[in-house]
């Protein structure tokens, strides 16, 4: 099958996140058309081709296109609640959170990656990822041998973003994809990165498939942009580089099941952004300034002062908007002002607890997008303009020591 990506992200380094959902179309005349199915309004198929997005009328294509169409609604909808027609769907269609055993706003003062060596795997293959390595719940393929010191800082980063993600406390609650392991693919060089579907001008790419019921995904990305150096021996881990593009990716990778829901961009991208702001060395995290640790990200550390998204932009924006402004070189600033946002959300609105929050993604388990824009008014505005609540977000990080105009 044709790998056709959607772009839903273009970090600052250039990462991308993309969806594949593709097959052939044939309309009821016999004609024949790739395109990716993007979703279903009553009668009316969106559907991506290579020549732009359409919406169609369904009764225009055969009934087995028909049919598949019906089934793939009914499927998101099935894995956002995390079940199938045959009961709970385990690694294929697993629970989003558990919210009815949540704890709002109790959020840890680190988190570690809680690995022991012993417990990263390698695998020496034939085929063209010569070395695979294993910890409890990733695999990295690489094209050569990497050196301890390497894997084992990798093994770190990973296993303490998924920690991450597992404890923030907002039930997230993730789980291994379909084959047991979230997959990284690296590369010797960019331009073995860009020969493998890499994007130009991207630091890296997370890209995921719903088929029927299962759900996998991986991450593309350059050992030159993780801080790995090669010295014409060995790999090297330059401790100096941050790996913000990674952990970015990883908490989208960790968070994939969440994409068969209409989770908006600004807060996919925003909660990616909280995690790959905070500080981190060596297998931890250390939670216990993270207002300081975003500020200090969205203004480069300089000064406090920043210039804000518009919320109502923001909380609204497409991801055909998001990518194409990143693409025209204007929208750098939607990563900063998400990020501000998510946290706003996640520890600063209402009692500072999350629960709000924790409210709104309940709804959005159910599928249905239209029932998601009337949880963001109900949940996120709760009665507030978007410029009371742009006051209110001045006010919340004034007191967090970053000055915000919009």
């Amino acid at each position: 099958m044709k790998f056709i990506p959607t772009c839903l992200a273009l970090l600052f380094a250039g990462t991308l996140v993309a969806v594949e959902s593709t097959r052939q179309w044939t309309s009821s005349d016999g004609k024949s058309i790739e395109g990716t199915i993007k979703g279903l309004d009553g009668d009316l198929l969106k559907l991506e081709t290579e020549r732009g997005v359409f919406e169609v009328p369904l009764s225009r294509f055969s009934n087995e296109d028909q049919q598949f169409a019906r089934e793939w609604v009914k499927n998101a909808a099935s894995m956002a609640a995390g079940k199938t027609e045959g009961g709970t769907a385990g690694n294929t269609a697993p629970a989003l959170g558990n919210f009815e055993d949540l704890e709002v706003g109790i959020w840890p003062q680190y988190v570690t990656a809680e690995l022991e060596v012993d417990q990263i795997e390698e695998i020496k293959t034939d085929g063209e990822n010569d070395y695979i390595y294993r910890t409890p719940h990733f695999e990295f393929q690489a094209p050569d041998r990497l050196s301890n010191s390497v894997v084992r800082e990798f093994a770190r980063i990973f296993e303490a973003t998924y920690n991450f993600v597992d404890q923030m406390p907002i039930g997230l609650a993730p789980k291994p994809s379909a084959n047991g392991y979230y997959v990284t693919k690296l590369y010797m060089t960019r331009g073995d990165y860009f020969a493998d579907g890499g994007v130009e001008g991207s630091a890296g790419m997370f890209s995921w498939r719903q088929r029927g019921n299962e759900m996998s995904g991986i991450i593309k990305v350059p050992l030159s942009n993780l801080g790995v150096e090669y010295t014409g021996t060995r790999f090297i881990v330059d401790h100096n580089k941050r790996s913000t593009t990674l952990t970015h990716e990883i908490t989208h990778q960790v968070m994939m099941r969440w994409f068969a829901t209409p989770i908006p961009i600004w807060l996919s991208e925003g909660l990616a952004e909280v995690v790959s702001s905070q500080d981190y060395d060596n297998g931890r995290f250390k939670l216990n300034s993270m207002d300081r640790s975003i500020a200090d990200e969205v203004t480069r550390g300089q000064g406090r002062d920043f210039r804000m998204v518009g919320a109502e932009k923001l909380m609204t924006i497409s991801r055909e908007e998001w990518s194409n402004e990143m693409s025209s070189g204007m929208g750098g600033g939607n990563y900063n002002s998400a990020n501000v946002l998510a946290y706003y959300f996640l520890k600063l609105d209402g009692n500072g607890d999350g629960a709000n929050l924790v409210e709104y993604l309940k709804t959005l388990t159910s599928g249905d997008p239209e029932a998601a824009k009337v949880a963001q008014e109900e949940f996120l505005l709760r009665g507030r303009s978007y410029e009371a609540l742009e006051k209110d977000i001045a006010d919340a990080w004034r007191s967090e020591g970053l000055k915000i105009e919009f």
